[in-house]
């Protein structure tokens, strides 16, 4: 068991450098300079020439406290695998090569049991503890070996169903089994115990991955208030009412206490940045929960036949206006949050913490989800409140389901965390591409799209079809019926394309996924 430990603890020391975002951002830089290099060998070499000098300077770095307590705000356990494993199943040719590093993901699961045995050997007995216990970046990594050595043996739109259930499943509900260790445990269900006292008050919660040092976030909608389920803090918004709701005036008079919020809101702020140069909005088509709820809502609805309600233009212009409402008075209420009086009023008005959550369907579903109606319980003396508020957030509930299922990717067009996402669409490393002459206009790419985005369909000019709007789902690529006309393009190369007429079982896995 000692041998185990000290075998992560040299894994972790030594991939400490790539769970910087600096390293991602100056990795996915150097491979978008490299794409518009001819020569083959400097374009294979470009990555390494940052790669080194970087991770040695990295580790000098982090002798130095100032600096170190820096470095560490900048690092997530969520950018190693995607260093390690995505980006070479991304770039590596589907050859010999490709067989062979395969075997990586696979040393990385035998890894992660020997991780898990290690963490359960080392719980005393009689311990509570239910669940696994697994380091957050040991857990990233063996989701995403996992994901890779299944992605051969799928389809590109069930690829697609497999990541979104898993990640579903670990940021919705991965930090009630998922935990730390036996000491993280019983404190998650020790504020579990007191929290769902103060439910209504939505009481600050702490996921996994929250600690007194640094906030993590994903560009999705992992909702904050998951009562002690989630992983990772909460979404974009929630992390931008967090930097609003700073009190600027002690920052100025040298608190320590709020200068070191500011400082770790502003590093979770560029990891975000970062990462949504690197994806857009692939993060809502691939990886946000209630993204993936809505898709479970059409799926069933399709599944029993019903029809759904196409939004004209009109409809989705106002649920765009909508959302963009909505997140603005959210954003301005969290701005005056430090200006509040004695009585925590502003203009006489009363604010609460987080405003725009107040309105959001996240606040009434995920807590549900979690915890289920229990989630709401009376507060003691104020029994008709909580019963009000329970009928209140099952109405709510109910009607979000109906929404759903009659308009596809619903959330989507109004969430603000998307449009965030989406003025990435444009200008960032992923690109939707087309082939117009390979385009026979027969409107596949429209009728299959969540989002009823026609452009990639009436596009017959330019190369890219990328719009603000679109999710990175790839429907429009499985079902394109034109071999190489619709693409997929990472930092200039190819990810996956339209290849029609489709291949027999035998050959489907190894061209109609990434390539």
């Amino acid at each position: 068991m000692e041998f185990l430990n000290t075998g992560s603890a040299l894994l972790a020391h030594g991939l400490r450098p790539m769970e910087s975002v600096l390293f991602l951002a100056g990795i996915v830089l150097t491979l978008a300079l490299a794409s518009r290099v001819r020569n083959t060998a400097m374009r294979r070499g470009l990555p390494l020439l940052f790669a080194v000098p970087f991770y040695a300077l990295y580790r000098v770095l982090l002798t130095e406290p100032a600096a170190e307590v820096w470095l560490y705000r900048l690092e997530s356990p969520f950018l190693p695998p995607l260093l390690l494993l995505v980006l070479p199943a991304i770039y590596l040719p589907r050859t010999r090569i490709y067989r062979l590093f395969l075997v990586f993901p696979v040393l990385i699961l035998a890894a992660l049991a020997a991780h898990v045995v290690a963490r359960l050997l080392s719980i005393p007995d009689g311990t509570e503890f239910v669940g696994l216990p697994v380091a957050p970046g040991m857990l990233a990594l063996g989701v995403t070996a996992g994901l890779v050595l299944a992605q051969p043996a799928l389809s590109l739109s069930a690829f697609r169903r497999v990541v979104r259930v898993t990640l579903f499943g670990v940021l919705m509900f991965g930090g009630f089994l998922l935990r730390q260790n036996a000491t993280d445990y019983q404190s998650m269900t020790a504020r579990r115990a007191v929290a769902r006292q103060d439910i209504i008050s939505f009481a600050e919660t702490t996921p996994v991955l929250r600690d007194d040092r640094r906030l993590s976030y994903l560009p999705a909608a992992p909702c904050r208030f998951s009562a002690d389920g989630g992983y990772v803090q909460g979404c974009s918004m929630e992390l931008l009412q967090r930097l609003l709701q700073l009190d600027f005036r002690k920052v100025a008079d040298g608190s320590v206490e709020e200068t070191a919020l500011l400082a770790m809101t502003l590093a979770a702020l560029v990891a975000l940045l970062v990462l949504l140069f690197a994806g857009g909005r692939i993060w809502c088509g691939w990886a946000c929960p209630l993204a993936t709820a809505g898709a479970a809502l059409d799926r069933l609805r399709r599944l029993l036949h019903l029809p759904h309600v196409k939004p004209s233009q009109t409809l989705q212009r106002t649920g765009f206006l909508t959302g963009l409402s909505l997140g603005s008075f959210g954003l301005l209420l969290a701005a005056a949050i430090p200006r509040l009086d004695a009585q925590g009023r502003f203009l006489g008005c009363k604010i609460p913490l987080y405003p725009f959550c107040k309105f959001c369907p996240g606040q009434q579903v995920c807590p549900v989800a979690s915890s289920g109606p229990g989630a709401y319980p009376p507060l003691p003396g104020r029994e008709w409140m909580g019963g009000f508020f329970l009928v209140a957030a099952l109405v709510a509930g109910l009607f979000f389901v109906a929404s759903f299922s009659a308009f596809r990717s619903l959330f989507c067009r109004v969430c603000p965390m998307g449009m965030i996402g989406g003025i990435f669409n444009r200008g960032g490393l992923l690109a939707l591409r087309k082939t117009t002459q390979r385009c026979n206009s027969c409107g596949i790419c429209r009728e299959v799209c969540p989002m009823n985005i026609s452009s990639v369909a009436a596009e017959q000019g330019r190369d890219e079809v990328s719009s603000f709007d679109c999710l990175y789902c790839l429907e429009c690529v499985a079902r394109c019926p034109r071999k190489d006309c619709l693409r997929l393009e990472f930092a200039g190369h190819t990810v996956v394309r339209s290849d029609w007429p489709k291949p027999p079982p035998s050959s489907a896995a190894s061209r109609s996924a990434v390539s």
